[in-house]
C-alpha cells in the first residue's frame, strides 16, 4: 500500500504536465519525502524526463505515479 502522503506529493509537484516553479519545488531538506525525491530523481519533470523517459507537457497518469511513489517508499524504508 502506497502512503498517502508520498502519492500527494508526487501528485501536487511533478504531477502537472508543466508544475509551478518546476526544478525548483522539490526542497533539498525539510521533509524525508523531499530528500527521497532527489535521491531517487523524481524531484521535478526534467529529472522525471531524463531518468525514467516520461515526457513533459502531460499530466502524470495514475500508473506513471505509482513508480516514483514507490521509489520513495522503498528509499525511506531502506
Amino acid at each position: 500500500m502506497f502512503h498517502p502522503l508520498y502519492i500527494d506529493f508526487i501528485k501536487t509537484r511533478t504531477g502537472p504536465g508543466y508544475p509551478k516553479n518546476d526544478g525548483k519545488q522539490t526542497p533539498m531538506r525539510g521533509h524525508p519525502v523531499f530528500i527521497a525525491q532527489h535521491a531517487t530523481a523524481t524531484c521535478c519533470r526534467g529529472c522525471i524526463q531524463k531518468w525514467y523517459g516520461i515526457k513533459k507537457g502531460r499530466e502524470l497518469s495514475d500508473p506513471e505515479i505509482r513508480v516514483p511513489v514507490e521509489l520513495i517508499k522503498r528509499w525511506i524504508e531502506g
